[in-house]
Order: structure tokens, then sequence, then C-alpha cells
């Protein structure tokens, strides 16, 4: 009798043994531990069109880092806005290290001070991975205007009755602040008009409907090496190694001498060592001498750096260009 009174007891505390036990497995989630990162492909946002120089560059980055990490690294390009919507997806997406953006000075430090509804915070929203390249925009002119070099520009557009427009990739872009710099710096007014990308602007350009852009160097360069555009002056501190018969706006009298860089990022709390594995991927891949080599002949420096210093300069970076927009009055489109 006794042995009978205590079975049930006993097979009850053993169920609900059991249940506990079943519990605390399905209480681990099951993608926690389902393999060494990476086992699926990864997406890497580029967030202009295809054909620009961020384009370019985010090709490069994926064909390396497929090989570097062993699996597919897809290209999704998502365009609009000077590339804040395709950066704003990715501000959004799991911390998982499966979706990454290539960011530039125009989405995570410009954007800022020129929309004040950015759906984003570059500095909270995003952990840098590692910064790429830096280089310049490069001025270049079409059939529509006859001057050969930067001086030339600045006299026709102050000619009485003078109305040039010049075209950027956007409201807010660094070509769009390159030529407001070019206006304040010169005292002339070319009118600017925002292009949804490069290769529509630069397709202006050649058709002569537009007789002058800023564009990024990395885009450019083929047409202006297959004399479909010319170049006038290149932004940045020095002379780009692939045009290097082109002066700096420095050089030819304009003070504008701001570097623009690439960046990768990852959405904020994206784990550390996936974060680390993405770094060490990221820089061998970019010292691959065949990827350096096309870099090279796309005028872009390479520039790594540790994630704590790119932090750091893109805090300074946010200032400095929040105060050109304002002495170029940039923010009031």
């Amino acid at each position: 009798m006794p042995l009978q009174t205590h079975l049930p007891a006993r097979r009850m505390v053993l169920r609900g043994l059991g249940a506990l036990a079943v519990t605390a497995l399905c209480a681990v989630p099951p993608a926690a531990h389902a393999g060494p990162y990476p086992d699926k492909p990864i997406r890497l946002v580029v967030p202009f069109p295809p054909g620009g120089g961020t384009d370019v560059v985010g090709r490069l980055l994926a064909a390396g880092l497929s090989k570097e990490l062993g699996t597919t690294v897809v290209v999704d390009n998502v365009a609009g806005a000077t590339g804040t919507i395709g950066s704003a997806q990715v501000a959004r997406a799991a911390p998982d290290g499966y979706t990454l953006v290539l960011g530039i000075s125009a989405t995570h430090a410009i954007a800022p001070a020129i929309f004040p509804k950015l759906p984003y915070d570059p500095l909270r929203d995003f952990v840098p991975v590692s910064r790429l390249f830096y280089g310049g925009n490069v001025l270049v002119a079409g059939p529509a205007f006859a001057g050969r070099d930067l001086p030339a520009l600045i006299a026709a557009a102050r000619r009485p009755g003078a109305d040039l427009t010049y075209g950027s990739w956007g409201n807010g872009s660094g070509g769009h602040l390159a030529g407001e710099s070019l206006n304040v710096s010169s005292g002339i007014h070319l009118r600017h008009i925002p292009y949804k990308g490069v290769s529509p602007m630069l397709t202006d350009v050649m058709g002569g409907t537009l007789p002058v852009a800023m564009s990024d160097l990395a885009g450019t360069l083929p047409l202006i090496r297959g004399a479909k555009v010319r170049a006038l002056a290149v932004s940045g501190s020095e002379r780009s190694p692939a045009l290097p018969d082109v002066p700096t706006f420095k050089e030819a009298g304009v003070a504008f001498g701001v570097d623009s860089w690439f960046a990768l990022f990852a959405p904020a709390r994206t784990p550390p060592d996936i974060v680390d594995k993405l770094e060490r991927a990221t820089v061998a891949a970019m010292r691959d001498p065949a990827i350096k080599a096309q870099a090279d002949a796309l005028g872009m420096r390479y520039a790594p750096q540790p994630r704590s210093a790119f932090a750091a300069q893109m805090r300074a970076d946010v200032a400095a260009w929040a105060a050109l927009v304002k002495s170029s009055g940039a923010a009031q489109e």
C-alpha cells in the first residue's frame, strides 16, 4: 500500500522535471548556436544606383569579403535621398552581421546637417567595421561648356546675366557641398541641379544639357580617360594619382580640400565577435594585390583605421561638415 500510494506522486515529479527540461531547451534561441558566422549569404547595401563610384567600391568589397569569409556577399543597390534610404534600412536591420552598408561621408557625416528629419543617427545606430578608402570629387565639363579649366568656369559665371548650372548626385552629397563651396569661395552662383545618381548626371553632361558637374572620381574616370568629359579640378588635399595633371581646387584658388571616405558599417548592437571577424576579413580583402590595383586605377587611396580611431574621426567629420553646410547655405534646399 505505501508503494502504491507514492507511485503517482513520483510520476508527477518526473513528469514535472521532464517538462522543465523541455521548457529549458526551448528557451535557447535556435539560431544562437546554429553554427559559426557566417553560415548564410550576407547582404551588402550600396545606397546608390549602379554605375557610380560607391557601387564600384561596393562590388570590389563584396568580392573580397566573399573570398575571405567563405560565403556569398550580395550587393543590393538601394538608392534614394542621397544614400539615406538604404542606410536607414540597415540601421533598422537585425544586428546579426548579415546586413551591412557601404557608407560614405555623405551618408554618415554630412546627412545629419542636411536632413533635419534623418531617420537614423550615424553615430548611434551603426558600428563602424572598417574605413576602406578615401578620395575626392572631380569637377567635369561636357560639350556645353567650352572652357578648359576652373578659372574659365569662374570667369564665365561672373559675366552679367550668366545662368550656369552644375549637377551633383543629390542634395547633401559631397558633390553638392563642393559646388556650394566653389560658389562661396569664388563669389559666383552656379545653380545646383540634384540628380538621383552619378550615371544620369553624367549622361546629361555628355549630352550637353548640363554644362558641368561635381562627380565622384571612381565613377567618372572611364569617361575622362575616354575623352567623353573634361576634368577641370579635383577636391581633396592633394592631386589624385589617377589624374596627376588635374589641379586641386586649392591650387586653382578655391578653398576646398575636404577628403571623402568610404567605410563598412553594421547595425548597432552587432555582437563584437562578429564585428571583429568582419574587420579582419575586410582588411585582408583590401590588401589583396588585385583589389588594390583596381582601387588605385580608380583613384582611391586605401586608408584603413582602427575602429576606435575611425569612430573619433566620424565625430569630428560630423562637426566639420555641419559647419560647412551652415556656411554654404546648402541646408536650405
